[in-house]
Formats: C-alpha cells, structure tokens, sequence
C-alpha cells in the first residue's frame, strides 16, 4: 500500500514540464497554498516571490492552487518562479492528492504556508507566512529566518503541532490544551462555573477588607 506523505504528494504533483531535480539539493521545502481571486493571497505573494528570490538557494516554493479554472491558474502561477502541483480542477486524482495534503497540514484557510525538511518531508513550521512578513525587504532578516527554520528539529506529520509555528517543546503542549478544552463544551462550562465563583469569593474578601479597613475607602 502507498502510503501518502507530504514528500511524495508534492513529488507526484509537480507539473512534468518543470525541472524538479533541485528539490534533490535543496535543505528547505514551502508548501503555499492559495487562490487567484483572495485579496490576502494576491497582497502576500509579491512577498514571498521577493523572499524565494533572496534564498532560493537553500528553498524551493511548491505552489498548491485553489483556483477552479485554467485560465485563473495560468494568470497567476505565470507570475510566479517557482514549481506548481497539478491543479485540483485538472482530475479527480490531483483534487484527491490535495486534499489529503491540505488534511495532513491541517489547512483551516489560505494563504497558507507550510515550511518542510526538503529530505524527509518532515515539517518545521506552518507560521512562515507571518515571519515572511516581518522579515519584508530586508535582506539579511530574510536569510536569518532560512537558517532559523534549519535550526529547528524537523518532525513527522503525525507528531507535529499545526497552528503554533513549529513542531515540539512545551509551548505546543499548552497550544493543544487550550485547543482541546476550546473543544468540550463541558469543560468550558465547568471553567466558566468556577471562575465565576472565585470571582465571588474574591468580591466578598475584599468587600470584608473594605469595612475593616475604612480609612482607605
């Protein structure tokens, strides 16, 4: 059985008429995922173009269209410099391939940009897009961003944190706990019923305080 992983899905996707050959020699992969007709989209792009053309040496763009026609996907990816998974709209097989990527990256809207280990498929970090933008037009903040995803210890898919920016430490456990209480609508009604009393508690104390110490008042 195949078993479908975000190295492979990209692979299989790419257009054939594109050199993929230096994905073999790059360190970094970012998966973007987008659409021609989203304002954020057509804002970022410009960008993350002037992002890939600073450090396109140690990173390769894959380009995952949203767009439902040829004509929207020509527009837009032939502005682009870098290589492009078959369009969804192309065949139920390419619309199935990007699914289940958009599935393993946890995909909840676009732009979307994913940043993976270009060896392994691994994932570093699915916050590129706002630390592409701090970065903006400075050049030597562009390449310190590269080197800070390549210090990061890649994951597995299955172990990463989607929506916390990278893949381990204690910050992602208290990300999935917060996730995962926002998802029991019992323990929020629980957390609700003891805060409520606590603040009670902390109203009366402090309105015995208040008769005690009266010169404050």
């Amino acid at each position: 059985e195949r078993r479908y992983t975000p190295a492979n899905i990209i692979y299989y996707g790419i257009q054939p008429q594109q050199n993929h050959s230096k994905f073999n020699l790059l360190k970094l992969s970012i998966y973007y995922q987008q659409q021609h007709r989203c304002p954020p989209c057509r804002s970022f792009s410009p960008k993350l173009i002037e992002f890939y053309e600073t450090c396109k040496e140690d990173i390769g763009c894959v380009f995952v269209s949203s767009d439902r026609d040829e004509k929207s996907f020509n527009e837009y990816f032939g502005k682009m410099p870098w290589h492009a998974m078959f369009p969804s709209y192309t065949s139920s097989e390419n619309r199935n391939r990007q699914g289940r990527l958009s599935d393993m990256f946890k995909i909840q809207g676009i732009p979307s940009v994913v940043v993976l280990d270009a060896k392994t498929g691994n994932f570093v970090t699915d916050n590129a897009r706002t630390e592409v933008m701090s970065a903006g037009s400075d050049v030597s903040l562009q390449k310190e961003l590269v080197q800070s995803w390549l210090s990061k210890e890649s994951v597995p898919i299955d172990q990463a944190s989607f929506g916390s920016g990278s893949g381990g430490g204690s910050d992602n456990l208290i990300v999935r706990a917060i996730k995962y209480i926002l998802t029991k609508p019992t323990y929020m009604l629980g957390i609700y019923v003891i805060v409520k009393k606590l603040l009670k508690y902390l109203e009366e104390m402090g309105g015995d305080g208040g008769i005690e110490d009266g010169k404050e008042l």
